[in-house]
């Protein structure tokens, strides 16, 4: 799923399907000013896990 969240002007639905994921045990992929990050809640154990399996950690 891509969806796209403004600065100016964010629509709450979109925000609550972020919300709903990492609630959820999803990860996230965000721009930065360099290259994209991911993120998880940080206290899902699994969703920590799953992004170490992404990353080639553990």
């Amino acid at each position: 799923m891509l969806l796209k969240i403004y600065n100016e002007n964010p629509n709450p639905r979109e925000i609550e399907k972020v919300v709903s994921v990492l609630r959820d045990g999803g990860i996230v992929v965000y721009p930065t000013d360099t290259l994209y990050g991911m993120g998880c809640d940080a206290l899902n154990v699994r969703a920590v896990e799953k992004i170490c399996d992404l990353k080639g950690i553990l």
